[in-house]
């Protein structure tokens, strides 16, 4: 019986490439080690095997998470990912986020001796007094507009007015010249625009339906009340109350 020919060459199987064959050993199927992974994945995907392989792989990665499971430190939810700090909910990343700020800042004044952000502050105050002393005010600049934002507040105080009357002086001194919002004492003798500046704030604002009454003004620092915008305070403060309420 003759004996069988060697082919010179053959035909990959799976990408159809010419590849050379040597002289000795077996005759190859595939071009390359990569051609037969390629078309040992192709049969896995085919015959099912390689959707039950990732099944078994995902069952025993989420039974090693449950059986390591922690809780999460502020609302006791069960982590199953042993590196999270908290469980990803919005009030426990706030939670984390206020905790982990605070701990920086408590290191930080152990450390340096004084508040992080003191000298930053200095600075930037620094930087906003000479900025303003050789720029000037916007309200120079932009005329028409300071112009319109005097006629839009003047007509509010018209319609949220009353018949009580009274003046920013009856204001300060019945508040002691303190700042209502971060309680530290007024110089009068800053004159506007300095930001400690005295100034007279609606406590419920003005655009919101607030009255011009003298119980809903407080005395503030002209930086304070530009900071507090057209926020309600007293809604704020009640939101934190019933928070802070035991259930």
């Amino acid at each position: 019986m003759p004996e069988a020919t060697r082919p010179t060459s053959i035909t990959c199987v799976h990408c159809r490439a010419e590849k050379q064959v040597g002289r000795s050993g077996p005759i190859p199927t595939y071009c390359s080690a990569h051609c037969r992974s390629a078309a040992k994945y192709q049969r896995t995907r085919v015959d099912g095997r390689y959707e039950a392989e990732r099944a078994t792989a995902r069952e025993k990665t989420r039974a090693s998470r449950l059986a390591n499971a922690r809780p999460c430190p502020y609302c006791n939810a069960p982590m199953e990912n042993p590196r999270r700090k908290q469980c990803g909910q919005p009030e426990c990343k706030r939670a984390f986020n206020a905790d982990r700020m605070r701990g920086f800042m408590r290191a930080y004044r152990a450390d340096a001796g004084e508040r992080y952000g003191s000298r930053y502050s200095e600075k930037q105050r620094e930087y906003h007094r000479l900025r303003r002393e050789r720029v000037g005010h916007w309200r120079k600049h932009y005329p028409e507009a300071a112009a319109a934002g005097d006629a839009r507040r003047r007509m509010r105080i018209v319609q949220a007015s009353g018949t009580e009357s009274f003046s920013p002086l009856d204001v300060h001194t019945r508040d002691k010249w303190t700042c209502q919002l971060c309680h530290l004492p007024i110089d009068p003798s800053n004159a506007w625009p300095h930001s400690m500046s005295p100034s007279v704030d609606h406590i419920i604002p003005l655009s919101r339906g607030g009255a011009h009454a003298l119980s809903n003004v407080q005395s503030a620092h002209l930086g304070c009340n530009s900071r507090k915008r057209d926020r309600d305070m007293v809604n704020a403060v009640l939101a934190l109350a019933r928070q802070a309420a035991p259930r």
